[in-house]
């Protein structure tokens, strides 16, 4: 039973996987919310069959398993997991900068955590083992696989090739991003699948394997480099050398056997590499199909004939041996040497992308210091970037996970994640040294780059972790033994081996679990059984277990009057419990024992409810937004409100609703959207075009101000502001609010000469990274003439107009 609810597990993880895979790697809210409000439910569901089945409570379900008894680096991780999530919990109840990033951190914590825990107990089976290493193969080969048919034109995926005609970006004018649409985190998860199977050729090909054994060890490596290499990621391939260099130390017996085993299907992907490259990833489908599969079929073939060379026997063995690595090498040089000189002005160059992520850096820890010990909530750098950057770059996110969390929760949050993976990364090379180096890929350029936004590479992660620890040797293993969950677990020593009656006579007549031991051994036992699995799944005994349960059950005392003989159940119970009345009026402190035994899980059980209500609560919000972006007119209004009912932090219903409204009721809604983000640049930029709307001039000015502190570097707000504070000056001077149009055209002044002194520092440094193409527009020059007539003899003119006559003044551009 236990063996195929850990498979069942298993696939169900794997589902979770695909889907996130087939959504973009969950880096857009849209697509987390509504799958982590199905996995809550989910887990809430076959939490509740469990109970219902007891299958919780049956301890011989379970028993004789395969488990490591205490793993101390799991713990840490999930430790470590706890903390964070304590923090954004944290920060949510104290008001962060954006309500809406932290709730979301907090759903995707969540998501880590509960995921870690399932992974970790389907990984504690042999069946589901085998389904997690099955899911593994299953998602590589759908992000790898469904990349490259992207390529020849069998299926077509939105933005699954980045496009662009800057040679310091693409050498080719071509990168491939697949399904999760970004190139760099594309490359890093196909290096860390690659080297899961670079590593795992020496057990696979030992000595003299069989052809087809080897053949499916080596099948899986041309298609993985291809298209880490098709994605053109600098950071990927270096991320990719160190840990390989990190496994290869782990692994100093086999690099040879790795070596001989692995250059020529390396060396077959780099001539498809080279094809794809030259076709700039738009090849003839027919012909490149063929292609493809005459090199990777070639790559397989020639790395089985080496093999073959180096495991041939004879006199000739060693001067065999020896060709095969001198073959070997000369295909990985071939090799290298044609890739470098593909994207050798690329791999040599990239200045200018240092450049860029050391201003982000910069900035980022300049953010960082007003806030070091805990942070600031989820998203601070994506709600706070515009205001603090010292150039006009594009940089929504910060290209770097640690620094990201630093902004998001802090030194201690950040002590806290790097303890968690170096505990992660402890367990994985005690446990499964080779499983290190996919693990340390994805930690190690998420350094450089903003993997860990796509929740995809923390899943990845934690997978890897459930993988590794759960191949542990045979000598950290032990029987499992689990005492049973009834109210009267109490601590007692069987100090002789009784004898077995009723339906464990068969099963106890041989010394198994316990009973195997010696007396000293059993005297410090709890009351604990342990059964082997080969009796258990005998099926004479399946319907005497289940009828044990169903009585046990109802009846505590045949739980325990099936650990030792006695003369009968009543007597058995007495000996156990000692002046313990047995009526039926004892059964409210039976209740009571119960729930004082299970007391240590029940605020992991309400954290986890108030999680899944809080996950559900965001997936409404995002389903009803979703309703009212395809839905009429007359139906969005409420649909959007809905959402808002849902998740008052929903930015994005927001401003879809307040494009529905009169300007005195967006005022309403943009106020109280804005107390869960007030340093949100576009809520304040709406709100002010709100006010001016309303006609009310001052508080538009203090709010476009406000604005433009949060977004300086946009030529577009800066022109707009100005604009729409002129505008207002003319028609409180036509309505003879003249001091009220004295202030807006001031304010509109005051603005300009702060837009036209910014332009013109930008302009006057051409080193500085001006991605945003920040300028002083002609619309904005050509206002600036209208007002500077305003102050003189055009403000007299406007300000007492003949009688009868109305104001004049130039026209508007």
């Amino acid at each position: 039973m236990a063996q195929r609810c850990s498979w069942y597990g298993g696939l169900l993880l794997t589902g979770l996987l695909l889907t996130a895979c087939s959504q973009t790697g969950w880096f857009f809210d849209s697509d987390l919310y509504l799958a982590a409000a199905s996995w809550a439910g989910l887990l809430l569901l076959v939490f509740g069959l469990a109970r219902i089945s007891g299958y919780r409570r049956s301890s011989h379900h379970r028993a004789a398993l395969p488990v490591i008894t205490r793993d101390p680096y799991r713990a840490i991780a999930a430790v470590g997991i706890g903390g964070i999530l304590g923090i954004y919990v944290l920060h949510g109840l104290q008001g962060p900068v954006s309500m809406e990033g932290t709730l979301k951190e907090i759903v995707l914590w969540g998501l880590y955590g509960s995921f870690a825990a399932a992974a970790w107990e389907v990984s504690r089976t042999a069946e589901g083992m085998a389904s997690l290493r099955l899911g593994w193969h299953l998602i590589g080969a759908v992000l790898c696989g469904s990349a490259l048919l992207h390529v020849y034109g069998v299926l077509d995926l939105p933005y699954g090739i980045y496009h662009t005609a800057d040679p310091a970006v693409s050498a080719t004018g071509a990168r491939l991003g697949g399904l999760l649409q970004y190139p760099n985190t594309f490359g890093a998860v196909m290096a860390a699948f690659l080297l899961e199977r670079l590593f795992a050729l020496a057990p696979a090909l030992q000595a003299r394997p069989g052809a087809l054994r080897a053949a499916a060890a080596l099948l899986p490596l041309p298609p993985y480099t291809a298209a880490l290499l098709l994605t053109e990621s600098r950071g990927a391939w270096l991320a990719a050398a160190l840990a390989c260099a990190a496994g290869l130390a782990l692994e100093r017996r086999r690099i040879a056997p790795l070596f001989i085993a692995a250059a020529a299907p390396l060396a077959s992907a780099a001539l498809v590499y080279r094809q794809l490259a030259d076709a700039k990833l738009a090849p003839a489908v027919l012909p490149g199909l063929l292609w493809l599969a005459g090199l990777w079929a070639g790559g397989v073939l020639a790395g089985l004939l080496l093999c073959r060379l180096r495991h041939s026997g004879g006199p000739r063995r060693r001067v065999l041996a020896l060709a095969a690595l001198v073959a070997a090498a000369a295909g990985c040089a071939a090799a290298g040497l044609a890739i470098l000189h593909q994207v050798q002005d690329r791999a040599l160059g990239g200045a200018a992308t240092l450049s860029a992520r050391h201003l982000i850096y910069s900035d980022a820890w300049q953010l960082a210091k007003s806030s070091l010990w805990l942070g600031q909530g989820g998203e601070t750098w994506r709600q706070s970037y515009r205001a603090i950057q010292s150039q006009p770059y594009v940089g929504g996110e910060v290209h770097s996970g640690y620094l990201d969390m630093l902004l998001n929760t802090g030194i201690i949050g950040l002590l806290i994640a790097c303890a968690a993976l170096l505990a992660l990364i402890a367990g994985i090379g005690r446990a499964c040294p080779r499983l290190l180096p996919p693990f340390l890929v994805l930690t190690v350029h998420a350094a450089i780059d903003f993997d860990w936004s796509y929740p995809l590479v923390w899943l990845l992660m934690l997978w890897l972790s459930a993988m590794g620890t759960g191949m542990a040797p045979l000598a950290c293993r032990t029987m499992r033994q689990e005492e049973g969950e009834n109210a009267f677990v109490r601590e007692v020593s069987i100090t002789e081996r009784p004898q077995p009656i009723g339906a464990l006579r068969h099963l106890l007549s041989k010394p198994t679990g316990i009973w195997s031991r010696t007396a000293s051994q059993r005297s410090g036992l709890k009351g604990r059984m342990s059964f082997p699995p080969s009796e258990l799944r005998r099926p004479i005994l399946c319907w005497r277990f289940r009828l044990l349960h169903w009585i046990s059950s109802r009846k505590p005392t045949v739980r325990y009057y099936r650990h030792q003989r006695t003369d009968s159940p009543k007597e058995g119970f007495r000996r156990y419990f000692p002046g313990t009345p047995l009526k039926p009026f004892c059964m409210p402190h039976r209740f009571a024992l119960r729930l004082s035994a299970q007391w240590h899980r029940l605020p992991l059980l309400l954290g986890f409810l108030c999680w899944a209500v809080l996950t559900a609560s965001l997936g409404m919000s995002e389903m009803k937004l979703r309703l009212a972006a395809s839905a009429g007119e007359a139906e969005r209004g409420g649909l959007l409100r809905a959402a808002l009912s849902w998740n008052p932090a929903n930015t994005a219903a927001a401003f879809g609703l307040s494009e529905l409204l009169p300007p005195e009721q967006q005022v309403i809604v943009l106020e109280r959207s804005l107390r869960y983000a007030p340093q949100h640049a576009g809520l304040s930029w709406r709100l002010a075009e709100a006010h001016a709307l309303a006609g009310r001039a001052d508080t538009a000015a203090v709010w476009y101000r406000k604005s433009l502190e949060l977004d300086r570097y946009s030529s577009d707000k800066q022109t707009r502001a100005v604009l729409a504070l002129t505008s207002l000056a003319v028609k409180q001077s036509a309505a003879g609010d003249v001091s009220g149009a004295g202030r807006s055209a001031s304010a509109a002044m005051g603005m300009l000469k702060r837009y036209r002194a910014l332009a013109e520092g930008v302009h006057a440094s051409p080193g500085l990274r001006n991605d945003r193409r920040f300028h002083l527009t002609a619309q904005a020059q050509r206002q600036a003439a209208f007002l500077e007539g305003w102050s003189g003899r055009g403000k007299r003119q406007l300000i007492r107009p003949r009688p009868g006559q109305a104001p004049t003044h130039p026209p508007l551009p």
